[in-house]
Order: C-alpha cells, then structure tokens, then sequence
C-alpha cells in the first residue's frame, strides 16, 4: 500500500475546534460567509447552463471561453493575458494554493501577517513550506513594516496577506 504524504501530519486538526461553539466572550474572526446574495446574472447563466445540458467536467484550467472573458477583462486594465495562461479557480483560497504549489519548495519560508486564514498553514505545510508568524499591528490589524522586515529570513520565498 503506498504511503501517505508524510507532511500530512504536520497540518494538525484544527478543524475541530470550530465545531464546537467559542468560549464566552470570544468572536471567531476565522470563518465567514458573504454578506451579499450570489448576483442574479450569475444564478441565472447557471440556471440555463443545466438547461442546456452543460453537466460534465471541463478543461482543468477552466472553458474556453470562459478563460478567454478573463484575458478580455485584463486587457481593459492594460494587463495583455494570453487566454491559454489563464487558471479558473473555485476560489481564491484554491488559486493561492496553486500558486503556493507552483512557487514553493520544501523548506521554503513564508511570512504570513498573523491573524491569518486558518488554513494557510496546512497549505503551506502540506507542500513542505514553512509559516513563519508576524503579528500585525493590534491597534488597526495592519502590517507593521519594521517587523515584517525584521522578520526577513535566509529561506524566506514569499509572505502572505
């Protein structure tokens, strides 16, 4: 039987923990929902898509033409994309993970303004990064520059925000 990634046990069972309700007095700020309805033109172009018969799976990257609407919106920021570079995420956390994949090598060290997401950590362990926490100003939970900077490690590769 093949073996499991051995980084695996580095990511921890943090989920847990949100399954039970907070100690009083204590507001999680880890997980949210969007306050705001999914826009009406996009129910709708699903609505029809199933309609249409639109069932199966399709290109990893995302559809033609969908690939191709994205390289057409960046050009109206002056950002030439070829439609072929262009990834379509199921979300940002997803993309960000991509990236992370695609960048990082084991052992690579990631500064992450911490509160971060929850999850960021077992992404960057899951592929053999190592999270490096730099607290933000408690004040107004911005970055202070003279830590981060201060924070700047040898294997450093990235930071997170």
């Amino acid at each position: 039987m093949p073996s499991m990634n051995s980084n695996i046990g580095e990511i921890g069972r943090g989920f847990a923990a949100f399954l039970s309700p907070p100690p009083e007095g204590v507001v999680r700020f880890t997980v949210g929902q969007p306050d705001f309805r999914t826009p009406q033109p996009v129910v709708d172009t699903a609505k029809q898509a199933l309609d249409d018969g639109l069932h199966g799976y399709t290109r990893s990257q995302g559809t033609e033409e969908v690939c191709q609407a994205v390289a057409d919106y960046l050009m109206k920021y002056d950002l030439d994309v070829d439609a072929n570079d262009v990834v379509v995420s199921p979300g940002c956390k997803q993309a960000l993970l991509y990236a992370m994949m695609s960048c990082l090598n084991p052992g690579d060290e990631v500064l992450l303004f911490a509160p971060a997401w929850p999850s960021y950590d077992g992404m960057l362990k899951l592929i053999g990064a190592v999270p490096v926490h730099v607290p933000v100003n408690r004040e107004n939970y911005h970055p202070d520059m003279d830590v981060s900077r201060a924070a700047t490690l040898p294997k450093q590769k990235g930071d997170c925000d």
